[in-house]
């Protein structure tokens, strides 16, 4: 079955070539993108999303399409989830980069747009059943920059985390920024718990401004716990917590079974998972 991409408001096909070598993603990584998690026609957290993706750009000095600006890109998405027939757990991948310029410098701040959809395996948050074992990666430190928050296209640090995962045979590991402070996982937000306490890398660390990071927080505090969000990470309070869990917008929750000699339960992972899954639920 064919399968489509829509880039500027246009549809082609996936394997159709859409963009040149003079690319600025491509050649300067000078692009934002934003994964959304989508079941039928509800995008989860779509107007966090492009809150975000607005407020980076501007911090980016790229000029916001107008579908953005109104949000209206959400139609499109939808569109394109019927296209492809990814009606039920799907994620949409949006891209945006800057247009033309030789080298360094862009003739303007106009910006593109490219948004692509790939089948999830389920239509709800669902936890892991066996708890992941991770590391620290030491061989690179995330420097802490006004970009350290942002979700860009340039992800060379985390492919050689990603390296390190793999060598190592983990199955995720954590990082750690300039300061040896614990940021995050590759591609989530590290999240510990101890009893009625919860503790996240603040973005002051480089971590990155995570929509479900935002939300988890807000569940957190609702169901009562007291919440560290301001403080920076280190290694003592991993040996410290009880329980360690990454977030994202497409695996939701996933508990860390072990860390070297240390073991976590998954009790207010799952309290987490289960709120999580109540707020999304699609009726």
């Amino acid at each position: 079955m064919n399968q489509y991409i829509n880039l500027n408001g246009h549809y082609y096909d996936a394997e159709e070539p859409v963009l040149t070598a003079e690319n600025r993603a491509f050649r300067f990584g000078d692009a934002l993108r934003e994964n959304i998690r989508a079941n039928g026609t509800t995008l989860h957290f779509f107007n966090d999303h492009m809150e975000r993706l607005i407020k980076s750009m501007n911090l980016l000095n790229m000029e916001i399409p107008s579908p953005i600006k109104t949000h209206q890109i959400g139609q499109d998405m939808v569109k394109l989830l019927h296209k492809n027939k990814h009606l039920k757990g799907a994620q949409v991948r949006l891209t945006v980069f800057r247009n033309g310029g030789e080298g360094y410098h862009a003739t303007g701040n106009s910006c593109s747009y490219l948004i692509e959809s790939n089948k999830l395996e389920t239509d709800v948050y669902v936890l892991n059943k066996k708890g992941l074992f991770v590391d620290v990666f030491r061989n690179m430190k995330k420097p802490i920059t006004p970009l350290s928050n942002l979700n860009t296209t340039n992800a060379l640090f985390y492919i050689l985390a990603e390296n390190f995962r793999t060598e190592q045979n983990l199955d995720d590991c954590l990082l750690i920024n300039q300061k040896n402070e614990l940021t995050e996982a590759i591609g989530s937000n590290l999240f510990l718990a101890k009893e009625n306490f919860i503790k996240t890398p603040p973005l002051k660390s480089g971590c990155p401004d995570g929509i479900l990071r935002k939300h988890i927080l807000d569940f957190s505090n609702h169901l009562g716990y007291k919440i560290s969000c301001d403080n920076p990470v280190n290694f003592d309070d991993l040996l410290n917590a009880d329980e360690m869990f990454l977030t994202n917008t497409i695996d939701g929750i996933q508990w860390v079974g072990g860390i070297r000699q240390k073991r976590y339960y998954k009790h207010t992972a799952k309290k987490l998972l289960n709120l999580l899954n109540e707020k999304t639920r699609i009726d």
